[in-house]
C-alpha cells in the first residue's frame, strides 16, 4: 500500500476551488487503496483530504503535534494518529512515511514543509517524488524564487528535478498515476 504524504492548510476561509482540489486528491488516494499521511488536523483542506480519502476506501494516518492534539484538533477520520512532541518531529515523520509527497496551497507551515522535503530529497535523506499543486498559480512567487536561485548559482540547476509542478489537482492525480502505474484504475488526463 503506497503512502501519499499531503502538505496542506488548516485554514477554513479559503476559496472553494482549494477545497475542491483537496477533495480530488483525497479521492485519488482512497480509490487507489493508498494511505494518506498528513498533519492530522480536523480543519481546512487537511480535513477535506482526510474525509475524502476515507470515504473512498483509503487509510488515513494523521501526524499531529501534542500541542494541537491536546486541544482536540485531531481529525476523527484518521485510522491512526501519531502525536509528536513538536513540529520538527512531525515533519520528520511525515517525510519518513512518504512514497510520494503532494504539496497543496497553504501558508507558511506548508511552504516550510515543502522546502524541508525539497532539501531532504536533494541531500538524499528521502527518495519520495514531490508534486507541487500550483492551483491558480498559487506557488508562482516561490517557484520563481527557486528559479532565481538556480539562475544566480545559489543552487545547482540539477536541483530543478527535485519536484514536479502540477497545474491543479487533476494534473496532480495524472502525475501520481504515472508515478504508480500499477495503481492506475482511473483515467486522470492532464487538462
Amino acid at each position: 500500500m503506497k503512502k501519499i504524504t499531503v502538505f496542506c492548510s488548516s485554514s477554513q476561509q479559503l476559496d472553494q476551488h482549494y477545497y475542491d482540489d483537496a477533495s480530488l486528491i483525497g479521492q485519488w488516494i482512497g480509490c487507489h487503496d493508498c494511505t494518506l499521511v498528513y498533519g492530522g488536523s480536523a480543519r481546512g483542506t487537511m480535513e477535506i483530504v482526510a474525509r475524502t480519502t476515507k470515504e473512498n476506501g483509503g487509510k488515513v494516518h494523521g501526524i499531529i503535534p501534542e500541542r494541537f492534539a491536546s486541544q482536540n484538533m485531531a481529525s476523527e477520520y484518521a485510522d491512526r494518529v501519531t502525536v509528536t512532541i513538536d513540529m520538527h518531529e512531525r515533519k520528520r515523520l511525515l517525510l519518513a512515511e512518504s512514497d510520494a509527497i503532494v504539496v497543496l496551497p497553504g501558508g507558511a507551515g506548508t511552504m516550510d514543509e515543502f522546502l524541508d522535503a525539497y532539501v531532504s530529497r536533494k541531500l538524499g535523506y528521502i527518495k519520495a517524488p514531490i508534486i507541487v499543486c500550483n492551483k491558480a498559480g498559487f506557488f508562482n512567487p516561490l517557484l520563481a524564487q527557486l528559479e532565481r536561485c538556480y539562475a544566480e548559482r545559489f543552487a545547482s540547476p540539477l536541483e530543478v528535478g527535485m519536484y514536479q509542478v502540477a497545474d491543479d489537482a487533476t494534473h496532480c492525480c495524472y502525475i501520481l498515476s504515472r508515478l504508480f502505474p500499477a495503481l492506475k484504475d482511473i483515467n486522470y488526463e492532464k487538462k
